[in-house]
């Protein structure tokens, strides 16, 4: 791991002083991000045409805050981080490709485009954003660099694959290991290497229901992630792997970070210091956020999109995780200060107290949380203190999807409010492809809408839908039916001299005969009745198996290559 490098400022927290000028923040807007409902889409906001321009504007707003004091500090804190995790990723990155991976000596001068996802068999609408980020690196000879979220939780060892027929599609899992309970990804090593070992074969074999469907990518990729396993048997890893080879062979060469190594470098603990120290401040400023969020985006529920940070008895939550090697269950962290030392706290135990002086320097505080890790404690980041974080010490270039764009709705004005800083610009970019095993049926919902409005229009106005043949049969029953409409449109008009109940009376004599004469005439229109029934049925079906067919949840390991590379090549600058 990286050593703790000084903070290379005398006052590294005058940066964020209370009394520094406030910066203008977006306005609240209610955002509409939704994946794309079609085939073969891609969605990105702002468009790709702006992923340069946007890069080089979060540059040089970084590089125009060095006009002052404050600015310094920005600028040399983004380069330590920046060069200590880089080099923790080359480190990384070289240990799943088995090759040496060299840096640049001028990383502070290299564009850097940032993505991030669980390290999970996902669709290809989140693998577009490994894609994106490789593309514009090479467009702009920079680096590109994909964190590895492995301190979420693991919510599933298999993948879904279709099976069954086109008029009966439905889901099966298919098993890459045993499953396990929830857990951390960096806690979850391989189970059964066997059931590893063969998963390509059992997918293969499932998928012999659709014979026109081309090889599936999982072919080519498995033989790295069961390489990988005899150099470690951390899941994510050997998945990460897999991934990764993929796209080296496409000709992107991302650097690849876990979460969990990144957490362990100077900068983000030189960051997390800083929060601990400022808990009182940031918990007012991320609730306040928080409330504005929910407010402006009619969210009732008090745990979307993150609960509140919450004190008790002078121990403040801060937004971190931590646990204990082993645990299955990751804690909220409580941070309490105390004359010239933060505790910190699971809720239940004191995992450590760090000296913290008035004099900003954080060095004393980063040697005990570097110490952490060999007592078996996970420090780790929740999804905002990740993408903030990497949005503020790291990237040019932040690219989200479209779940992450909605924290960073918050994480916004947590820049401004907090840091005294313009947000810098992100990208939400995501994508829908369905997997090619069979043609979808052409049925969309309105059709089910038609025909429920169609049975009911039977129920009560059967006269509108008889052939020319029974119009003459029913001629009387359709006479009387408008006699009787225009009496009691007569009767609401001019029945005002009579009687509350002898009104009542008449109505309810009217009611009963129209209904009389609505069966009669819906006795005529059965065959008619049973063939739109027979027609929703059938749509129903059809809408049903198209939920399998058209589902964008697919894991990418299943598309045929060729599939995924149409899609990849819609991710053009310009």
């Amino acid at each position: 791991m990286s050593s703790v490098t000084p903070f290379p400022c005398q006052n590294p927290d005058s940066r964020f002083d209370s009394g520094t000028k406030s910066v203008p923040e977006p306005e609240w807007v209610r955002q509409d991000l939704r994946v794309p409902r079609y085939d073969d889409v891609v969605f990105a906001r702002p468009d790709l045409t702006q992923i340069v321009g946007d890069a080089e504007a979060n540059r040089d707003m970084f590089h125009g805050c060095s006009r002052d004091r404050s600015g310094k500090i920005i600028s040399s804190l983004r380069a330590w981080a920046r060069r200590a995790v880089l080099e923790e990723a080359a480190r990384y990155t070289s240990e799943l490709t088995g090759s040496p991976v060299d840096l640049p000596r001028d990383l502070d001068q290299q564009f850097l485009f940032i993505t991030g996802h669980q390290p999970a068999l996902y669709h290809p609408g989140v693998w577009i954003k490994n894609l994106l980020i490789g593309k514009a690196a090479q467009q702009m000879a920079g680096l590109s660099l994909n964190l590895i979220v492995d301190n979420d939780l693991v919510s599933s060892t298999a993948i879904k694959v279709p099976q069954g027929t086109r008029a009966n599609p439905y889901f099966s899992d298919v098993s890459f290991d045993e499953s396990i309970q929830k857990k951390p990804w960096e806690e979850t090593t391989i189970q059964n290497e066997e059931l590893f070992r063969t998963f390509p074969v059992r997918v293969d074999a499932a998928l012999k229901s659709w014979p026109e469907l081309p090889a599936p990518l999982l072919r080519n990729i498995w033989p790295a992630a069961i390489d990988h396993m005899q150099k470690s048997d951390r899941l994510a890893d050997c998945l990460a792997a897999a991934r990764h080879a993929q796209e080296q062979m496409w000709g992107i060469e991302n650097l690849e970070l876990p979460i969990s190594r990144m957490c362990q470098t100077g900068p983000f603990l030189w960051f997390a210091c800083h929060l601990f120290k400022n808990a009182r401040a940031f918990r007012m400023t991320h609730n306040e956020v928080l409330s504005e969020y929910r407010q402006v985006n009619r969210v009732r529920s008090k745990t979307h999109p993150v609960p509140e940070l919450s004190e008790s008895d002078g121990w403040i939550e801060s937004p971190f995780w931590i646990w204990k090697t082993g645990e299955t269950r990751r804690h909220q962290l409580f941070v309490k200060r105390d004359q010239e030392q933060i505790r910190l706290s699971n809720g239940t135990d004191i995992i450590a107290a760090l000296p913290m002086k008035e004099d900003c320097d954080l060095s004393a505080a980063i040697e005990v949380l570097k110490q952490l890790p060999e007592q078996g404690i996970r420090l780790r980041t929740r999804a905002l203190t990740t993408t903030l974080f990497a949005r503020l010490f790291l990237g040019d270039l932040f690219v989200h999807g479209i779940g992450g764009a909605k924290y960073d709705e918050m994480t916004d004005r947590i820049f401004t409010r907090f840091f005294h800083l313009t947000p810098p610009r992100y990208l939400t970019l995501s994508a829908t492809r369905f997997l090619p095993f069979c043609q979808p049926f052409d049925v969309q919902h309105c059709d089910e809408t038609c025909l429920q409005r169609i049975l009911r229009d039977l129920d009560f106005n059967s006269d509108r839908h008889l052939t020319t043949e029974q119009q003459v049969e029913a001629a009387s029953l359709v006479e009387r039916k408008q006699a009787l409409i225009q009496a009691q449109r007569t009767a609401e008009q001019h029945s005002v001299s009579l009687a509350q109940a002898e009104r009542r009376r008449l109505n309810r004599l009217r009611f009963r005969e129209l209904r009389e004469v609505d069966a009669e005439l819906s006795e005529l229109t059965l065959p008619l009745r049973e063939k739109i029934n027979g027609d929703l049925e059938l749509v129903r079906q059809q809408m049903q198996a198209n939920a399998v067919i058209q589902s964008r949840e697919i894991s990418f390991v299943l598309y045929p290559e060729q599939t995924l590379r149409q899609l990849f090549d819609k991710l053009h600058f310009s």
